[in-house]
């Protein structure tokens, strides 16, 4: 069975990678895999933010408020008058507590053990399950996806709901990475982006353009800006994991000197922010 391109509809594509397959007409990448919601909320169990995807998310949350902070100014730029707010895969619900002081923020994460840290110690209104099968309310003045829309199985069905539940002249915002960028094309397999069946759908500039234009968005920005990163964390990934590598005692030895203990900004221009505004209906089309 042939599966059409979720961006532009296209029916042609070829192999990309290992396990990837591209469009031949917008250039999109996604993972030949077919998960069901089952399979995929057990992926983002306890042990996804403990050790699997990161080291101690948690620990992380220094670099990730920052990288936050600055989403949340270039948000206010775009939509300074506040409203509501909802944003698609909360995890810890960080971005949420920031943006709590501009916005009346809600939204959505399908890992019962990120929504339990969302609501229980920041106190966020954050409901356990499939933004897509949710009752999310409408007249939303911004939808955000913060690294979230390569782990989705059907990108375009939330961005289309999104779609609905935005007011007039509502902003999407979301990040994720550009495979189609030197660092990627680089890199390979390699990329360090590149771990299905986590994510899923691999975007470049174009395809996402495509995408966001096919579904009557507007003004789509797209920009590439430095991100903070923990050092804990970037040296855990370059040097402490697998155990086995040589460097893995040199990781334990920085760490346990307190070398690591640090965060710092880095950008390697292959991760994309994107903002985008819904049409009026009589300028559809």
């Amino acid at each position: 069975m042939t599966h059409a391109c979720i961006c532009c509809g296209g029916t042609d594509h070829v192999p990309h990678l290992r396990g990837l397959k591209r469009c031949a007409d917008c250039t999109h990448v996604w993972a030949d895999l077919n998960l069901s919601h089952e399979e995929l909320q057990a992926l983002y169990s306890k042990n996804y933010f403990l050790g699997e995807e990161y080291l101690d998310y948690e620990k992380e949350k220094p670099a990730l408020r920052r990288n936050f902070t600055l989403r949340l100014r270039e948000l206010l730029r775009r939509a300074p008058e506040g409203g509501a707010l909802w944003e698609i895969g909360t995890a810890y619900g960080n971005f949420l507590d920031l943006a709590q002081a501009h916005y009346k923020v809600a939204g959505c994460d399908i890992s019962e053990h990120a929504v339990r840290h969302a609501c229980d110690t920041l106190g966020q209104k954050v409901q356990c399950g499939d933004y897509l099968t949710l009752d999310t309310p409408n007249e939303q003045d911004v939808v955000c996806l913060w690294d979230t829309i390569e782990h989705l199985s059907a990108p375009a069905a939330y961005l289309e709901k999104a779609a609905q539940q935005l007011k007039e002249g509502g902003v999407l915002a979301l990040s994720t990475g550009d495979i189609g960028t030197w660092m990627a094309r680089f890199r390979g397999e390699k990329w360090r982006l590149i771990h299905p069946p986590t994510h899923l759908h691999y975007f470049t500039a174009q395809s996402m353009r495509t995408l966001l234009e096919r579904l009557g968005f507007a003004g789509i920005e797209i920009r590439y800006p430095a991100f903070w990163r923990s050092a804990d964390a970037v040296a855990y990934r370059l040097l402490g994991h697998p155990e086995d590598r040589w460097a893995a005692p040199l990781y334990r030895g920085l760490r346990r000197a307190s070398l690591l203990d640090f965060s710092f900004p880095m950008n390697t221009f292959d991760l994309m922010t994107v903002y985008a505004y819904k049409k009026a209906p009589n300028n559809v089309g």
